[in-house]
């Protein structure tokens, strides 16, 4: 058994072939002297090899009487061409250099009267042409010049494959419009040869090559050579499409490799040079007017993008809740880069819109983001094959196959997600895309190739976990918007910090006033009770003046009852507290019985279940009970069987309280009122009360690390939620 070597197509050093065509003859020098040459110049000048190594390549072209202007190839990188004759026939000699080598090469003029129409060809390919119909132009003009059995525009495509977008074929051939082929038909390397050397032609497939002598084939890159042989893999690859000669050019649209000019022939087929560069000069003007055609149609779309940009900028600060404004202008955003489905995930909430996956996927998609943010590209991340390679076992694959996504901050998990659904799109094929093997022994290794595909038959096939490709307009806008988003976040931080900082100064006045009014306030009320209290001595109950001063009584109490909880608000903010485990059994029982007492509601049935012990700090658990149990049974209490629960539970991590009443509820329209200062429910003016209580419950709880919910419905009673730290996470709170 031999050692194995496995050689693709993509791995063939093509531009080191070591061969010229037939119809070509090289020499090749270095300072002038000439060190390698193809098998078929001896011949051709009637040399003997033994003298033409080391020889002056200026003196053998003088000798030979050839007229050349040595002063047009000096030291000259491009390609020169020169016309000369020898032998009473016309020939082009062309000179470039590469790798310290120069390389003369040699081919015969043919003679072309079409040739003279170059410049009306440039000129139907401007006037005729526009950004529809260029390529079925230039095929017209191309064909009129070489007549090829059919002529081609090939496209490359995202992954390297090519489609054929347009045609011109003799009659009585099949079309290949519109038939795509695998990237493997033509190989990376072949790829980036295309793009150096743009011009290239197999005259005879089937036809003789000569090898070149005098230096190692690795050591001579004929990667700019006009008369390089093809390689022996893809000379095989025409065999087996029935093509006997080929011919191409490549479309290079703002330095990239957009296509080729693929022309083919049955039966072997030879354009001279002046014919190539003819059909190459109208295929760049072609390419020059196709990039300005889309150059002007993206310059346009970018435009209409920075204007909806502006306009989504403009939203996104207008409103005072960002969060809303992100959903309010969701399908903007969506839109900006032609996408189906919309995914935000903001400050904890996740907002969608189009079509987008179930829950569970988002929640896989999002986590799968935050654990390989570490290799997004400049934060964001774009496939259009993302569920066969994120390795994600998604409920909906076929939603989120085409995927951006871009992260909006790197110590957060907020990010924008745009999703295009799988294609399912039906592909034409040229022939199956599966290659054979074949194998030699080379110094004692098995070297196994790849060969050619032998199958050109159309074959179709569904595309699969696969989105149309995210265009780099897209990629931008997603780029773009991520800006607008960050800046409009940033703005409305900076508003936001701006508030706080102007709030934190008018608490402190506040609280400065708080204590002034208590202080100036407190002793005139007292005066006004004292004296309204002696007036009332002097009037007879039933009078309308004790009835008014009864009422003046009443509302003094009511504002000193005010000032002593507002103080109480701002003795809260600034205290220091040390929570400690407190037993709250008999505390809330004491606290339902003086309830009652207090709220004139002796027929109150007040149920007691299971009292945990709770973390917190004495002083305000009782005024959080007393506060909570008090209302229920204060608003339960012109029910017809009033009755107030209060059921204690322990999870993991939290105890919680419920305390449920049957009285008046609370309204809807109500519920952003609840836990607002001096805020009193619409259906509650029958009943005693100031507005702050609720307030004051609050504050306590979240100074004591808890929390206090509800849950209502007007005229069916209210539900009070209060959620302490459980004992054994005692720590200290200020």
């Amino acid at each position: 058994m031999y050692p194995k070597e496995y050689i693709n197509c993509d791995q063939e050093p093509i531009h080191i072939c070591g061969e010229v065509q037939e119809y070509g003859y090289l020499i090749g020098t270095k300072d002038s002297k000439i060190t390698f040459y193809s098998e078929n110049i001896l011949e051709f000048f009637s040399l003997d090899s033994k003298s033409i190594i080391g020889q002056s390549v200026e003196v053998l072209f003088d000798e030979l009487k050839l007229d050349i202007n040595w002063d047009n190839f000096s030291n000259n990188q491009e390609l020169a061409i020169q016309h000369i004759t020898f032998g009473k026939e016309d020939y082009t000699l062309s000179i470039h250099s590469n790798n310290g080598f120069t390389f003369y090469e040699i081919e015969k003029v043919k003679p072309n009267h079409k040739i003279n129409k170059e410049y009306q060809a440039v000129q139907n390919i401007l006037k005729n042409s526009n950004d529809e119909n260029i390529w079925k132009v230039l095929l017209k003009e191309i064909q009129e010049i070489i007549d090829f059995d059919r002529a081609m525009i090939y496209q490359f495509l995202y992954d390297g494959s090519g489609e054929v977008i347009e045609e011109s074929v003799k009659p009585g051939l099949e079309s290949y419009l519109h038939l795509h082929y695998p990237e493997s038909d033509i190989p990376a390397q072949a790829r980036a040869l295309y793009l150096k050397n743009t011009v290239r032609i197999t005259s005879h497939v089937s036809g003789k090559t000569y090898p070149i002598f005098g230096v190692q084939k690795e050591e001579i890159d004929l990667t700019y050579s006009v008369t390089r042989s093809s390689s022996p893999i893809h000379r095989q690859y025409l065999k087996n499409a029935g093509v006997e000669s080929s011919f191409s050019t490549s479309i290079i649209v703002n330095g990239q490799l957009w296509g080729l000019v693929a022309c083919q022939n049955a039966e072997p087929k030879h354009l001279d040079l002046q014919s190539r560069l003819l059909v190459e000069t109208l295929t760049r003007t072609s390419a020059n007017a196709y990039g300005s055609y889309r150059a002007l149609e993206t310059l346009e779309e970018y435009q209409r993008i920075n204007l909806n940009n502006i306009s989504l900028r403009q939203n996104l600060l207008n409103e005072d809740h960002f969060e809303k404004s992100l959903k309010d202008n969701i399908d903007d955003i969506m839109n900006t880069c032609y996408a189906e489905g919309m995914i935000i995930k903001i400050n904890n909430e996740i907002l969608t819109h189009g079509n987008v996956p179930n829950h569970s996927d988002i929640q896989k998609i999002i986590q799968w983001s935050k654990d390989n943010e570490q290799d997004f590209e400049e934060n964001i991340f774009i496939s259009n094959t993302f569920c066969k390679t994120s390795n994600l076992e998604l409920d909906n694959s076929e939603l989120s196959c085409g995927i951006i996504i871009s992260v909006l901050a790197s110590k957060t998990s907020d990010m924008l997600i745009w999703l295009r659904k799988e294609q399912n799109q039906k592909i034409k094929w040229a022939g199956k895309p599966e290659k054979g093997t074949v194998s030699e022994i080379k110094d004692g290794v098995e070297i196994i190739k790849f060969s050619p595909r032998t199958s050109f038959e159309v074959w179709k096939e569904y595309v699969k976990d696969t989105s149309i490709p995210w265009k780099i307009k897209e990629i931008e806008s997603a780029k773009w918007i991520t800006s607008v988003i960050l800046k409009a976040s940033h703005t409305k931080s900076s508003q936001i910090q701006d508030l706080n900082n102007q709030l934190k100064e008018l608490n402190a006045e506040l609280d400065s006033f708080s204590y002034t009014i208590s202080h100036d306030l407190n002793t005139p009320l007292t005066v006004i009770k004292l004296n309204a209290q002696l007036m009332k001595r002097s009037f007879d109950p039933e009078e309308k003046s004790s009835q008014f001063l009864n009422t003046i009584i009443t509302q003094v109490d009511s504002m000193s009852d005010m000032i002593k909880n507002v103080l109480e608000l701002s003795k809260i903010k600034k205290s220091e507290i040390e929570l400690k485990s407190i037993e709250v059994n008999s505390l809330i029982n004491q606290l339902a019985e003086d309830s009652k007492i207090s709220f004139d509601s002796p027929n109150t049935e007040v149920i007691i279940e299971n009292t945990p012990e709770v973390l917190g700090d004495p002083t305000m658990v009782y005024q959080v009970f007393g506060n909570v149990i008090g209302n229920a049974i204060k608003y339960s209490s012109k029910s017809l069987k009033p009755k107030v629960r209060i059921i204690g539970e322990v999870d993991e991590y939290e105890v919680i309280y419920k305390i449920s009443d049957n009285g008046i509820g609370i309204d809807k329209q109500d519920e952003d009122k609840m836990f607002k200062i001096f805020s009193r429910m619409s259906n509650a003016k029958s009943f005693k009360g100031n507005g702050v209580g609720l307030n004051i419950v609050h504050h306590l709880m979240e100074k004591m690390g808890g929390q206090i919910s509800y849950e209502s419905e007007s005229g069916k009673g209210t539900t009070f939620i209060l959620k302490f730290q459980k004992p054994d996470y005692d720590f200290s709170i200020s």
